[in-house]
């Protein structure tokens, strides 16, 4: 139902009831204002909580075993690569790149006149097995798409020589196991480069020394975890893996730059702003700042007789946390075993602690006070949704009201006009 602005009274009808829904709307408006307010809240909250899982797991990763176990590889020469995985262990090998893995190439000239296949088909036999190709179109191009089509291994292609055409036949990798012959054809082949495996000789092999071949000119043996790729024939190679505490020095560095992002956040929502006198939404409150506090003294409190800045971890006159590398470096060249100690077990597990204790999927402070935010949050909304049925009905009943009082003052008026004529009539 809509009113009629008084064409009777000259009343503003549609203005009067908008002030007056204003007026009822606003227990409503208060409800709004409320969601705002925890939406602001649990933003505050759940930003916190992706930080403190950071934390959580650069302390996961920086006291994992592999970590502090990590080891570097290097070469004496650029004969060979070497890469170290997680699991590899310190040493050395000196050998020799004897030879490297070759691929098995075969040519066969094209006769001057008739075909290149003798027959309706070609064999290509290895050492383990023969695969027949069917050739369709015997010419030079014809064979070489059949070989080709087969993927078996082999591939073909039709060179132009001084001489002639030539089709030549290569394997698709190297090694000996890859070596084949070709049956079948009008002429012989001849071998070009015969497949072959790489080999490196490591001492004497006839007084104790041995040797290990390779299809593909990688090496595994040599050392436990080590991968030593061979790219050129030479001797008196040697290859040695150290400790590489770069990979522990990484990782406390990540848990640092973590560890100081959450305290950043922090303190942006604890803020007291001095020219719009104003705190931040999370300002005073207890909860966050012993958060802030724990964060803070995993590090000012310590180890038994000392601190963590020997291992390059120490609180710098802002309130933040400070790696020095180079320390770190210097203390784990000296006693891996007290750094991990000190870095990879005290540290991670106290900031292990502070972490699952506020971001714990079912105990976690951060995680409980969100989730209470969150119920808090539906429950006002369907508060205001409930004003919504009630307001609207509101409305329409104001707008009933100025309707039938226009109505009642316009018949009024009518009586009042029938009166004055009839009044008239008589003087």
């Amino acid at each position: 139902m809509t009113s009629v602005d008084g064409l009777v009274t000259g009343l503003d009808t549609t203005s009067i009831i908008s002030q007056l829904m204003s007026l009822e709307a606003a227990p409503q408006t208060r409800l709004k204002g409320k969601v705002s307010d925890q939406q602001k809240l649990t933003t505050a909250y759940q930003a916190i909580n992706t930080r403190m899982l950071a934390v959580q797991n650069a302390a996961k990763d920086l006291a994992a075993s592999t970590t502090w176990t990590a080891v570097k590889a290097t070469s004496s020469s650029s004969a060979v690569s070497v890469a170290a995985s997680t699991t590899a262990l310190a040493g050395t090998a000196t050998f020799d790149v004897t030879s490297l893995a070759a691929t098995h190439v075969l040519t066969s000239a094209v006769p001057g006149s008739g075909t290149p296949a003798a027959g309706a088909s070609l064999d290509l036999v290895f050492s383990d097995k023969t695969v027949n190709v069917p050739i369709t179109t015997n010419t030079p191009q014809g064979v070489a798409d059949a070989i080709n089509g087969a993927n078996a291994g082999v591939r073909a292609t039709v060179l132009t020589t001084t001489t002639g055409q030539v089709l030549q036949f290569s394997a698709t990798g190297t090694g000996a196991a890859k070596a084949f012959s070709v049956s079948g054809l009008t002429n012989p082949t001849a071998v070009m480069t015969q497949g072959a495996d790489g080999v490196v000789t490591v001492g004497n092999p006839l007084a104790g020394g041995y040797k290990l071949s390779s299809a593909d000119n990688t090496f595994t043996g040599l050392i436990p975890g080590v991968t030593v790729t061979a790219n050129k024939v030479e001797s008196g190679i040697t290859v040695s893996t150290t400790a590489d505490p770069g990979k522990a020095a990484d990782a406390t560095q990540t848990l640092v730059t973590a560890v100081n992002s959450a305290l950043s956040l922090i303190d942006g929502y604890t803020a007291y702003n001095a020219t719009t006198k104003t705190g931040g939404v999370l300002s005073g409150n207890p909860m966050v700042r012993s958060l802030r506090d724990q964060l803070l003294t995993s590090v000012s409190s310590g180890v038994p007789n000392g601190t963590f800045s020997t291992s390059g971890v120490s609180l710098d006159r802002t309130g933040a946390l400070k790696f020095d590398r180079t320390a770190f470096l210097a203390a784990a060249g000296k006693d891996p075993a007290a750094v991990k100690a000190q870095i990879g077990t005290t540290l991670t597990g106290r900031y292990t602690e502070v972490a699952d204790g506020v971001t714990n999927s079912t105990t976690g402070k951060l995680t409980l006070v969100i989730q209470n935010g969150d119920a808090y949050v539906r429950k006002l909304n369907d508060q205001i949704t409930d004003w919504d049925g009630k307001l609207a009905a509101k409305k329409v009943a104001l707008q009933r009201q100025y309707t039938n009082l226009e109505t009642a003052l316009g018949k009024l008026k009518d009586q009042s006009s029938w009166l004055s004529s009839q009044l008239s009539s008589l003087s």
